[in-house]
């Protein structure tokens, strides 16, 4: 069982800090989802990115059954574009395409089918509905994993519905195999106040295995700046979970 009261106590930080080199959650590509509006945002976001240290991008535009009905096909065309714009503007910036899923009837039958859109080790990132948590979950998330794939929750954080006894249920659905992308921006407040609150708890308690930056707009790159300037953001790379750069 996870037990976040037996922590071994913190190290001090190494004299050298990692740096975070692959970014896994974010909407770069044009007219696909509420993401980047045009190819000269795409550009922009890309530039920002890689001037923010990153040297890998794996985008996930949204799949969200009436609202977003992304293709692979789709999405696999975007990603083409993305690729041709980093070439024509010399950007030494490698870009992949995966999907941040919503949690609703498709993405299970997606699942069943297993025609989801994975990164790295079968990873498939995937969000819950802000205000209601689903009571199927648990069940889905095995369900995952007896298909082969590894769950990849994102953003946390940002969920009121944890937030009571936020830390108990964080830690059963990291008992259930469950892994957590927590988005950079909730640690500067970006959000909400109780989201940072939840977001420095799962960093404290080292239950973050991946970081993104949820980009959407050119407006997100100076908060991802200030985020990555935050004590917790220090923690997070110092903590030895990350597993962002296991993805280069």
């Amino acid at each position: 069982m996870w037990n976040f009261l037996s922590r071994k106590k913190k190290q001090p930080p190494s004299a050298v800090i990692p740096l975070l080199t692959v970014d896994l959650h974010s909407h770069l590509m044009a007219g696909i989802d509420d993401g980047a509006k045009s190819d000269e945002e795409s550009l922009i976001l890309l530039q920002g990115l890689h001037a923010a240290g990153f040297r890998k991008c794996i985008t996930t535009p949204h799949i969200y059954a009436g609202l977003y009905n992304n293709t692979p096909e789709r999405i696999s065309s975007g990603l083409q574009r993305l690729k041709s714009i980093c070439t024509e503007h010399a950007l030494p910036l490698e870009v992949e395409a995966a999907a941040e899923y919503f949690f609703d009837h498709h993405f299970f039958e997606l699942i069943s089918q297993q025609k989801v859109l994975t990164f790295g080790k079968q990873y498939v990132l995937f969000e819950l509905p802000l205000n209601n948590r689903p009571a199927m979950l648990e069940d889905m998330v095995f369900k995952m994993c007896l298909n082969g794939y590894q769950p990849v929750l994102a953003h946390p954080e940002r969920y009121p519905f944890f937030h009571d006894r936020k830390m108990v249920e964080y830690g059963k659905l990291k008992d259930r195999g469950l892994l957590f992308q927590l988005n950079l921006m909730s640690l500067t407040g970006h959000y909400t106040e109780p989201i940072r609150s939840a977001a420095r708890d799962l960093v404290r308690h080292g239950m973050v295995e991946f970081a993104g930056t949820d980009i959407h707009r050119e407006k997100h790159l100076p908060v991802i700046r200030k985020a990555m300037e935050d004590s917790y953001y220090i923690e997070l790379l110092c903590s030895g979970k990350l597993l962002n750069n296991t993805l280069l």
